[in-house]
């Protein structure tokens, strides 16, 4: 007689259980119940894409993304240890945090920003074990990972530990969306007061960020309270719709975007703020866009990518489309390699023609990966400026400054990175506590160097 109940059939000692989806024994239920770890690693290894079953096939996509899941969480709890050793330093610096963030963000190439997500997911999962566990055996995400230890719900640790044990048992058959739907729901369930208070928050969080976009466009986010949002999207609405006339060609998106941009083009131009004072400066300069571009591409002679700072290459047509309104400024660079060059002094402040051409040629923190504009950052000296010889060395030149953020140049001066110059190439050379060492190359200005070969000779008379 067979036996026809379907705990049975689907059980499977060799995986550790029963297959959730219904599987019978073999590869797929096998790849299923595999927890991730070295074991599964070997299995989904030795597979043949082409020679396995399309049960088999499906499993193996859902194992690699419990490997991704063991691989964060094994990473996180690498991260925590490496934070516990990068005490604090014994004066004011950086902090642990900041500390293990600007090894992560070098070694793995990554932004600042990038790192200091890793550290603060590897702190909270260190806070929440259940959700750490949960992860570091598959059975959710680093999505989901994320989103059950979102503090913004304003739950405090130990209601927020009590939804994970309701939670975690059933986050495997939700969609990141409807998990966080729950989580919303509990949180007003338990305190509606606590809305108000997690209100406050959401409102000092308030923020602005533009990221690069293909093409020589850019992203322009704004998180707003609700009321100012749509304030903002009802006077672009009025602008754009008084800006329709007739033979005008704009979508009305493109009128409200043209609109957007005038608002800022407008008072950065004039150096005004709406209240009509002065901008701040930055460097001894007011604020400005920052195009650099080659004289031959200005000249049309060539079509070499121009750079505009905080956004990076831009194509030939718009650098020069640019620059007929600008005010222009000589960059001049060494004819063999092409890096900048300019008067030193023998004064701690740099002149205000060199440290333009300092922020000219770095264009953002020299710190790997660090993309805070030249413009904000300090110009540090390397080697360290030495008031002892004041008096006899040009100290303060091109070959001695470099961009660097606050953060980063405080992990140089609190000696929790060393730095020097290459001065075969100009590089900036990092090294970390752990010995790493990393480069960051110097910006070369774009456009090619002036060429050093002699003229071809005259062709001789016909007579």
């Amino acid at each position: 007689m067979v036996n026809d109940d379907p705990a049975d059939r689907h059980s499977h000692p060799e995986g550790g259980g029963v297959s959730r989806f219904g599987l019978g024994p073999g590869p797929a239920a096998q790849l299923e119940l595999t927890t991730p770890g070295a074991a599964l690693a070997r299995h989904l290894a030795a597979l043949s894409p082409a020679d396995v079953d399309d049960a088999t096939l499906v499993e193996a996509i859902a194992g690699y993304e419990r490997m991704a899941a063991w691989t964060a969480a094994n990473q996180a709890r690498l991260i925590t240890e490496l934070l516990a050793r990068r005490t604090p330093a014994p004066r004011p610096g950086p902090r642990p945090e900041d500390l293990a963030g600007f090894e992560i963000q070098a070694r793995l190439g990554i932004t600042r920003y990038g790192a200091e997500a890793k550290v603060g997911f590897a702190l909270s999962l260190d806070d929440f074990p259940q959700v750490a566990d949960a992860l570091v055996h598959g059975r959710i995400d680093t999505t989901k990972a994320k989103i059950l230890l979102d503090s913004t719900i304003g739950l405090p640790p130990a209601e927020l530990r009590a939804l994970h044990t309701r939670l975690l048992p059933t986050a495997a058959t939700l969609t990141g969306p409807q998990l966080r739907e729950k989580m919303r729901h509990a949180a007003l369930a338990l305190d509606i007061h606590q809305a108000a208070k997690r209100h406050t928050k959401a409102y000092a969080d308030r923020t602005v960020t533009v990221e690069p976009a293909p093409d020589g466009m850019s992203w322009v986010s704004a998180l707003l309270r609700c009321d100012d949002a749509e304030a903002t999207r009802t006077y672009l609405d009025s602008l754009g719709a008084a800006a329709k006339a007739p033979g005008d060609t704009r979508t009305a998106d493109q009128r409200r975007a043209d609109a957007f941009r005038d608002l800022f083009r407008t008072l950065l131009d004039r150096g005004l703020d709406l209240d009509g004072a002065e901008l701040p400066t930055f460097q001894r300069r007011r604020p400005h866009l920052q195009v650099t571009i080659g004289a031959g591409t200005l000249l049309g002679l060539d079509d070499s990518p121009g750079l505009l700072a905080g956004y990076g290459p831009i194509p030939a047509d718009l650098a020069r489309a640019i620059a007929k309104d600008a005010t222009w400024q000589a960059l001049f660079t060494d004819a063999t390699t092409g890096e900048a060059v300019a008067l030193g002094t023998k004064t701690y402040r740099p002149g205000a023609v060199l440290a333009r051409t300092v922020v000219a040629r770095d264009v953002t923190c020299t710190y790997m990966g660090c993309r805070v504009p030249a413009s904000r950052c300090d110009l540090d000296h390397t080697p360290e400026y030495d008031p002892s010889r004041a008096t006899t060395e040009f100290q303060t030149r091109l070959d001695t400054l470099y961009s660097r953020c606050r953060s980063h140049h405080g992990a140089k001066t609190t000696k929790a990175w060393r730095t020097h110059r290459d001065p075969a190439t100009g590089d900036s050379i990092w090294t970390a506590p752990t010995g790493h060492t990393y480069r960051r190359k110097v910006n070369r200005p774009p456009g090619a160097p002036p060429s050093l070969a002699p003229p071809p000779p005259e062709d001789p008379p016909p007579f």
